[in-house]
């Protein structure tokens, strides 16, 4: 029989020995496991990268004059799909004091948000407001964007309109709707593709600019008519005709959402231009 001292001395090797075997084969399940959790949110964010796509640009305004400090200019990218809805915002930038025009900017949006079954129209519209929030310059006329399959990749440029003067101290006269009416119009109309806006003047003339700018028919007031809830202007020049038909309907601006009390049609030189108004 072994002696029971020997046994005593072998009993710390035995145990050493399960410790060391147990450790192994602790260490074998760990090499099974996968990775840690924490690493996985690094993955989805780049998946969710590569999954983003960019509509580049620049915002630029006619006036040369220089931006006031303080101003920010806001760039959103939207789904106009539907002529009696809101639009839907998919994408937006914010630049404070985004120094002299041309101003770049950047959309990022998800290439899911314009995967359809069917086609949808996007376009661009951008305002630039001063320090004390007052909106100085405004996009009125669509600028359409092209996006998912169809994107060119080429940039867009964004054209906008001033429709207020600056801070205190500027002697500018005002255009746009507040031009308008501090030259004592009474009715101001707007609209889009292309961009036009019509004023008019109470017994003395209708001014309308078509097409962007490019085109102004200026006519004598020579009074309107009406019939049940329409208003009708009928003014014409040696080379100009001007028929302008005043609804009392709710209106909606195509390109900026904005509420108008009435739909405006305007038929210049047999084009026929249709948008929103109101009383100044």
């Amino acid at each position: 029989m072994r002696p029971l001292t020997s046994t005593l001395r072998s009993l710390p090797v035995l145990l050493g020995s399960a410790g060391v075997v147990a450790l192994l084969a602790l260490s074998g399940c760990d090499q099974g496991k996968p990775e840690s959790d924490s690493e996985q949110p690094t993955v989805a964010q780049q998946s969710e990268k590569t999954e983003q796509q960019i509509l580049s640009g620049k915002v630029m305004y006619r006036e040369r004059m220089a931006m006031p400090k303080g101003a920010t200019l806001t760039v959103t990218l939207e789904d106009v799909s539907l002529a009696d809805a809101p639009s839907t915002v998919i994408a937006e930038q914010h630049i404070d004091d985004p120094g002299q025009v041309p101003v770049p900017f950047t959309l990022r949006y998800a290439s899911e948000a314009v995967v359809h079954d069917h086609p949808m129209a996007y376009a661009v519209r951008a305002e630039i407001r001063g320090a004390d929030g007052q909106l100085l310059w405004l996009t009125t006329e669509r600028h359409t964007a092209e996006l998912g399959e169809r994107a060119s990749g080429e940039e867009i440029t964004v054209m906008l309109q001033r429709v207020a003067a600056e801070q205190s101290g500027d002697t500018q006269p005002k255009t746009g709707m507040a031009g308008a009416k501090e030259a004592g119009a009474s009715f101001w109309a707007v609209g889009n593709e292309p961009g036009w806006n019509l004023a008019i003047y109470p017994e003395e003339k209708l001014v309308f600019v078509g097409d962007y700018g490019e085109t102004t028919v200026t006519t004598a007031d020579t009074g309107a008519q009406t019939e049940g809830t329409e208003t009708i202007y009928m003014a014409n020049t040696d080379t100009d005709q001007l028929k302008v038909e005043i609804s009392e309907t709710p209106c909606e601006d195509t390109m900026s959402g904005e509420a108008f009390d009435y739909q405006v049609k305007v038929t210049s030189n047999e084009t026929l231009y249709s948008g929103c108004g109101r009383d100044l």
